[in-house]
């Protein structure tokens, strides 16, 4: 089962929010599908989604870090490249189907790592992020 979004997992009550609660709901399709061969095409649905979800979240995100000065930007935006890297290897085995591994054992593995992906980058990064678009947004409202 995929942790519930909470309200203390907003960044900037914005787009950010917007994508990362598509992210989200996205993996937390994916998760709720049936490990089924049959099912294969509506998971793979929900990682496209994901993947095009996703490439449009870290461009907005790494504009918003560009246009704040956040200072670990460089690095940030490094960790996009590697997530997206990963969430196209996912795709790809998914979708080759001539894997030595049964469907049911491939989902199970990928509902994992997707959940991973997600919080992993969200806790250990984007919420770092937070704090800087915080006062960004304080100095803006200020002027």
């Amino acid at each position: 089962m995929v942790m519930e979004w909470q309200e203390s997992m907003c960044i900037d009550h914005g787009g950010l929010d917007a994508d990362h609660r598509q992210q989200h709901e996205l993996i937390r399709r994916f998760v709720a599908a049936p490990p089924l061969e049959e099912e294969r095409d509506l998971a793979l649905g929900c990682l496209h989604a994901l993947r095009k979800v996703t490439l449009r979240h870290f461009t907005r995100e790494e504009a918003v870090q560009r246009a704040i000065g956040y200072p670990d930007a460089r690095e940030h935006a490094e960790q996009h490249r590697r997530l997206v890297g990963l969430l196209d290897d996912i795709i790809d085995q998914l979708e080759r189907g001539d894997s030595p591994f049964q469907y049911g054992y491939l989902k199970g593995k990928t509902d994992e790592i997707l959940q991973f992906w997600f919080f992993d980058h969200f806790a250990k990064a984007d919420l770092k992020l937070r704090r800087h678009v915080e006062r960004f947004q304080a100095r803006s409202a200020s002027s």
